[in-house]
């Protein structure tokens, strides 16, 4: 088994690949720069190259027979032609266009291309307007794509996952957010949307985006230095800087930011309780200053050949204190009189720290047709949360009294995983299979004290230690085929699990081993370039948080508190679609089913006036919609996305009363989405531009909850100058502040709602200042794990 290890190793080092070198010049044999060429070779295989200052380009053909290079750049003639392999040295000479007048036209890109692939929906847009946006604002505006409070959905479902060039990042959703944020633009040339992932990705997760960037071409040195001021109810601040040091064999990337801010959120807390008639009151503000969040990344790459190459990389966050001082009057009316007959004050004063390590190791090998990759995860995070909590009680026909209590919570969770893929891609088919283990330790604490005689006492009771224990097993097996204008693929992925938690308080020891297969189908039709129609069908699930798996009770204050479900269970995902493409038009019908939803659910218990906050599992879900997306050339400088969705959606919930424990509810709703922008390119070098945009959500629910409509008109101006190595940018977000939710339920003896506001109407100024060679692109970044995601 060794020799066998170490032959497979071996082995593709006497496979070699053709290195294709080329340069392009103008008919009085002037190189040119900064041109876009595609290459497609005989192994169906494509990519984006751009020639560097002098004109030359370099690419590896990668044991292809033949290769074609397209050109369309604006000025020039369209360039088309086919090469052999042993055609490694190339000069391309481009032709004037003599229809057009190049003083009197400014250069433009082409317009966005929506592309329908046999599993995905690709956005491109490479050579586009919306290069000029941060890697995030394309994201947000992908079709398909929603964004509600900086979390992303597709068909308004949360449950995804987020990858770079097929790899996951190994960031939380606030980090990557803030990568995207600082990724230009201009290094994305296209955006997937995954809506029923092929057997290869991992089962978890409604639907993966996929953000493929720009393949590194050229060598040399680049860097940037950012800076951003944000200014909401309160400013915050950024400082940073990423370096890329591309040379020979070695392919360097590395990142810091230091963030500074005071994040708030507001929300107004109402409960009624009709059989006592009162109604409770809370209107809560949390102000959290956090004056040092450290944000890292480092990416390595060593090519051994051309054919095979290690991977390296680092990356975290570190925020060694946010501190929250909270004060939430409670008012407690008499709901016939509408008087106020008693109230309370809480004060809370809490302290976070977190820190978050992950690393992953990669090795790449290329065998002719045949391709072999090994992935290794490692994650560390540490979470520490002390709470005082302080209630001045004034209750009627009750003497004035104090209650306080301390808690101090930590979280600790290591995991590791290890995957080994395997494909092969000919001509008309294609075989990929793989398998990956992994294996994850979550510990908590929660130590809970209470003042007693003046005397801060610890109370076991009320205290808690949680284990929990997870590995899965997994492999998967797909094939493709293309015969005429069909074409079809189907996948089989099997994974099994092993869960074991304990708990002392309450006690609850539990040990789980189940098996699921997750079947995957697609097929497709082309009646044209300009015409497809598609179908599709997976099996997918979804795996709860590992905190949601502790069932012991977190205050939040005297009346209220937060209760995992050790014995939650994990969602399983049907997803069925039909689609079809006309001209450009893209349309999807598609229905969902939702197996044992775990979501967040509240239920006042009224014999206490206490609100329980559960992570529990519902009965079911289901949603049927339909959608629509296009992207408009108005003018040569003016650009008009549309995407827009309806959908039926219905949840099937047990409810809990004080009369009867577990009865089944329904909640329903008739969902729909707009997402409209336009860009407008105001000076002919698109140096300087608008961006404004509009996104409006319907009502919405979530198991018992109802959700409100809520709406964002936005804006972001931005103007680079010095040969584009300073940028400005400007952004102003919910200009008029209706980007905000009430969340209400009301069903048997149950009546709260809470108004939630986040901060979101802000005014944002950006400075980055680049220099280098900024035609270097950055180190492709690894994915996070599904494992990774759940901490």
């Amino acid at each position: 088994m060794k020799n066998f290890i170490y032959f497979l190793f071996l082995l593709p080092n006497f496979v070699l690949s053709q290195t294709i070198t080329g340069k392009i010049v103008n008919n009085e044999q002037q190189p040119l720069p900064s041109i876009s060429i595609e290459v497609e070779t005989s192994k169906k295989e494509n990519f984006n190259l751009e020639s560097d200052e002098n004109g030359n380009f370099m690419f590896d053909l990668n044991q292809a027979d033949t290769y074609t290079l397209y050109i369309k750049e604006y000025g020039f003639l369209p360039f088309e032609q086919l090469f052999e392999q042993n055609k490694n040295s190339i000069e391309i000479s481009l032709s004037k266009d003599e229809t057009i007048d190049l003083k009197e036209v400014s250069i433009s890109g082409q317009k966005p291309m929506l592309k329908r692939k046999i599993d995905r929906l690709e956005f491109n847009v490479e050579n586009t307007p919306l290069q000029n946006l941060s890697a995030w604002d394309i994201v947000k505006n992908t079709p398909n794509v929603l964004a509600k409070d900086d979390q992303l959905s597709v068909r308004d479902n949360t449950q995804i996952l987020v990858t770079i060039n097929d790899k996951r990042t190994l960031m939380t959703q606030d980090q990557l957010k803030q990568l995207l944020e600082n990724t230009e633009g201009s290094s994305v040339s296209a955006v997937e949307v995954i809506t029923n992932p092929p057997a290869k990705y991992e089962a978890s997760g409604s639907a993966i985006i996929n953000i493929k960037m720009k393949n590194n071409t050229l060598t040399g040195y680049k860097g940037m230095l950012y800076a951003r001021y944000h200014q909401s109810i309160y400013s915050k601040g950024m400082l940073g800087t990423s370096q890329t040091y591309n040379k020979n064999k070695w392919q360097l990337t590395g990142s810091y930011y230091f963030v500074n801010g005071k994040y708030i959120r507001k929300n107004l807390d109402v409960v009624t309780y009709e059989q006592q008639r009162t109604k409770w009151e809370s209107d809560m503000i949390r102000r959290t200053v956090a004056k040092e969040q450290h944000i890292y990344n480092f990416a390595s790459q060593y090519s051994i050949d051309s054919l095979h190459n290690i991977q390296f990389g680092i990356n975290g966050s570190n925020n060694p204190a946010s501190i929250g001082n909270y004060k939430v009057p409670t008012s407690i009316y008499n709901i016939d009189t509408n008087t106020i007959e008693s109230n309370y004050l809480t004060q809370n004063n809490r302290y976070e720290y977190t820190n978050r390590f992950n690393s992953y190791l990669i090795y790449d090998k290329r065998i002719g047709k045949n391709n072999f990759t090994w992935t290794n995860n490692f994650s560390l995070s540490h979470y520490k949360e002390n709470q005082g909590v302080l209630t001045q009680l004034n209750f009627k026909d009750q003497p004035s009294n104090e209650n306080e209590f301390r808690t101090n919570n930590i979280q600790d969770v290591k995991l590791y995983s290890t995957q080994i893929d395997y494909s092969f891609n000919a001509d008309n088919y294609g075989l990929e299979t793989g398998t990956k283990y992994s294996h994850v330790l979550n510990d908590n604490s929660l130590q809970f004290y209470e003042r007693i005689d003046n005397d801060i006492v610890y109370q076991p009771e009320k205290s808690n230690l949680f284990n929990y224990k997870e590995q899965i097993l997994a492999f998967y097996a797909s094939g493709n085929y293309k015969w005429n204008k069909w074409e079809a693929k189907a996948g089989l992925r099997t994974e099994s699990t092993w869960i074991d938690t304990s708990s002392n308080n309450p006690l609850n020891n539990n040990k789980r081993i189940r098996t699921d297969i997750f079947p995957t189908a697609y097929l497709t039709y082309s009646f044209s370039d300009k015409k497809q129609l598609g179908f599709n069908y997976g099996k997918r699930i979804d795996r709860p948080d590992y905190s949601f798996l502790n069932p012991s009770k977190s205050y939040y204050n005297l009346y209220a508190y937060f209760q995992g479900d050790a014995n939650l269970k994990s969602t399983i995902i049907h997803n069925l679609s039909l689609s079809y493409t006309v001209n450009d038009w893209n349309f999807e019908a598609y229905y969902r089913y939702e197996k044992d939803p775990a979501m967040e659910i509240s239920y006042q218990n009224n014999a206490d006036n206490i609100v329980v906050y559960n992570f529990t599992n519902i009965k079911n879900g289901e949603a049927l919609g339909a959608n629509l997306s296009k992207s408009i050339s108005l003018k040569p400088w003016w650009k008009v996305n549309v995407f827009a969705m309806g959908e039926y959606n219905q949840n099937y919930y047990f409810g809990k009363t004080d009369e009867m424990e577990n009865q089944l509810y329904k909640n329903d709703v008739f969902f729909y989405h707009l997402n409209l922008n336009t860009q407008l390119d105001i000076d002919k070098a698109k140096t300087f531009n608008v961006f404004v945009g509009y996104r409006y959500n319907s009502k919405a629910i979530q198991g018992s909850f109802n959700i409100s409509s809520s709406q964002n008109l936005y804006t972001i101006i931005n103007k680079k100058f010095n040969n584009k190595k300073f940028e400005i940018g400007l952004t102003f977000n919910d200009i008029f502040r209706t980007d905000r939710n009430t969340i209400s339920t009301r069903y048997a003896n149950q009546n709260q709602y809470f108004k939630d506001y986040r901060d979101t109407q802000y005014f944002l100024i950006n400075l980055k200042y680049n220099f280098g060679n900024q035609k270097l692109k950055d180190v492709k970044e690894i994915k996070k794990t599904t494992e990774q995601n759940r901490i």
